[in-house]
């Protein structure tokens, strides 16, 4: 019996173990943010060239610009980087990265758009991210990166965040996507919030029907 107990304490301190974790993991500095489309677009430029023009030559294709909706999820993170020249020596570098993305582009996903989620370093309320995996390289060593990489940079003070940003399709000749988001915070009210409005309701209701009830003449004989 008492290992039986035993065994149950045990799995129910891993459970808990299991949940706080979860929790942190899930609840560690994200914030929802919803994007304005009256200020948020995508500028898609088909790459290459064209022939068969007016007068014969070659003509470039016309840009297009579609308008962003949706949201996603901001995470604040703290990465330990160690250094690969100094194994001892271990830096700590604030990142930003987005997460839960439901963004809506219109045409531009059809042609390649793809809103970042890689992440970026983050200074203050100031951000830069590039796809280039050589440009955050942690090392004095070297590193060589070839091709067309998207890139986004903008500013983020804990409710509004603000960013441009190019993108490339993987086409022989690029097609490229430049884009301007702006997004706030999402204000929903927490389930707990929503269950006190309710009981204030149902209690203010009963008050008014108890007034309601009493406030007529008094019938009651009295000897």
């Amino acid at each position: 019996m008492n290992l039986v107990v035993q065994a149950c304490r045990t799995a129910t301190a891993c459970a808990l173990v299991t949940l706080a974790l979860g929790a942190a993991a899930t609840s560690a500095h994200a914030i929802t943010l919803r994007i304005d489309p009256g200020q948020s677009w995508v500028t898609y430029t088909p790459g290459g060239i064209s022939f068969g023009g007016p007068d014969g030559g070659s003509t470039s294709s016309t840009a297009q610009t579609f308008a962003l909706s949706g949201r996603f999820d901001v995470a604040l993170e703290t990465v330990p980087i160690t250094l690969s020249f100094d194994p001892l020596t271990v830096e700590n570098r604030e990142q930003i990265r987005f997460e839960a993305v439901a963004v809506n582009s219109g045409g531009a996903a059809t042609a390649g758009f793809a809103f970042p989620t890689y992440f970026a370093v983050l200074t203050g309320q100031a951000f830069a991210a590039s796809e280039d995996p050589c440009t955050w390289f942690p090392s004095t060593g070297s590193c060589t990166s070839m091709g067309s990489f998207g890139s986004y940079a903008g500013s983020f003070d804990g409710t509004t965040l603000s960013m441009t940003g190019t993108d490339y399709a993987g086409d022989f000749f690029p097609s490229s996507f430049e884009f301007t988001v702006v997004a706030r915070a999402a204000t929903v009210p927490e389930p707990g919030t929503l269950a006190c409005l309710a009981i204030a309701a149902f209690g203010l209701g009963a008050a008014r029907r108890r007034r309601g009830g009493g406030g007529g003449a008094d019938n009651t004989v009295r000897t």
